[in-house]
């Protein structure tokens, strides 16, 4: 779904396209990526599904969300913005966790600095495409 994203978005500094990951393995393999990171900055993350599809518990993603969130934006003098995409629904997924796991993206979104929550399930739901999201009332992401 990612994938040549950084031929679509201008003015990109970095992309890191990890299909199949995990949020706790994010946060074990990848985090240190983001202490390059010196000035104001948007990162991006989609990431969640697999977690749901493994078996656990909402409340279990948010919180390794909420502690990726916590090391992207550690230690950084310029604010470090993230935004945290809603999990996407598939049919072999357990729907109460999706929507549950997306509330809890949502809440934890509302409760911390710096951190928005872009329900993007919706959206790739109605267009099945992620280059018609303009259609929404998305701006192009075409250069």
């Amino acid at each position: 779904m990612c994938r040549s994203v950084e031929e679509h978005i201008c003015n990109l500094t970095a992309a890191y396209i990890h299909p199949g990951t995990f949020l706790r393995r994010s946060l074990e393999q990848h985090t240190g990526r983001f202490d390059r990171v010196t000035r104001e900055a948007l990162v991006v993350v989609h990431i969640g599904t697999n977690d749901v599809a493994s078996g656990l518990s909402p409340a279990a993603i948010v919180g390794q969300m909420e502690a990726l969130i916590d090391w992207i934006q550690h230690g950084h003098a310029e604010p470090l913005y993230v935004a945290v995409c809603s999990i996407v629904p598939r049919p072999v997924d357990n729907e109460w966790t999706v929507r549950e796991t997306n509330r809890g993206f949502r809440q934890l979104c509302q409760q911390k600095d710096s951190c928005f929550y872009l329900p993007t399930g919706t959206l790739f739901i109605k267009k099945k495409n992620t280059d018609q999201l303009h259609e929404s009332g998305w701006p192009p992401l075409k250069c």
